[in-house]
């Protein structure tokens, strides 16, 4: 058994990506997100856009970032031809805190930031209720350009193909229609995994609170992102 600190740990997950181990067809490993360029391309719904044909499957993709380091809450709705939705559920929390883990084998590395997850099928009423909420919230886009997504920040993130047609939309607390947002309350009130929802907070501007220092190293802050809104979705980084 090994015990890494954080900064080693980052750096293992980054060669595991790449390396062997992460890609064996006999490891059901799932890969991590933290601090992944697959993450950014997640966020941005860059599969979603990618299949977005007309005739093809319609989906929404919310992405909750309620400070990186606390939780993320990640909601895909697939909506069906009968008006009924799947809804999978993905919650990551706590992932800023680990300053050792403990490696009894590769796959454990991803452990401190796997999801947990749930599923929910939403009857056609729900479906209904859902899909308003997101329309009386602009969530099928544009969005408003330059909007910026700190990591160390609350906002909500929705990639979506309706129809054949892509969107996108993002909101920051607690500008940028952030209190408007309708299906929030929806979402959470379906949502069924076991972890509470960490809310939005009253905090200092974000560029305050990147401070770097050596605890905030072993915490996992050393290496802080911010995501950039264009007038089609993410900007490339």
């Amino acid at each position: 058994m090994r015990v890494l600190n954080a900064a080693a740990v980052l750096a293992w997950v980054t060669l595991a990506a790449c390396g062997a181990w992460a890609q064996r067809a006999d490891r059901n490993v799932e890969q991590p997100i933290v601090r992944s360029f697959n993450w950014f391309d997640y966020v941005a719904g860059d599969d979603v856009r990618a299949a977005c044909k007309p005739g093809g499957r319609s989906r929404v993709r919310l992405v909750y970032n309620a400070i990186w380091e606390e939780q993320v809450r990640t909601y895909e709705v697939f909506l069906q031809p009968d008006g009924t939705a799947g809804l999978n559920i993905g919650v990551l929390a706590d992932q800023g805190v680990v300053a050792n883990v403990l490696i009894n084998e590769g796959a454990d590395v991803t452990n401190p930031w796997r999801m947990r997850r749930g599923q929910r099928l939403l009857n056609a009423g729900e479906t209904r209720e859902l899909v308003n909420s997101l329309e009386a919230s602009s969530a099928f886009g544009p969005p408003h350009d330059g909007i910026r997504l700190p990591d160390n920040d609350f906002w909500w993130t929705v990639a979506s193909c309706r129809n054949g047609v892509w969107g996108f939309q993002a909101y920051h607390y607690p500008t940028d229609g952030f209190a408007s947002v309708k299906f929030a309350d929806k979402l959470f009130a379906w949502d069924n995994v076991p972890v509470a929802i960490n809310p939005p907070r009253k905090l200092e501007p974000s560029a305050f609170r990147r401070d770097f220092d050596r605890k905030s190293a072993q915490r996992g802050q050393g290496d802080r992102w911010i995501l950039v809104v264009g007038t089609d979705g993410l900007k490339p980084r």
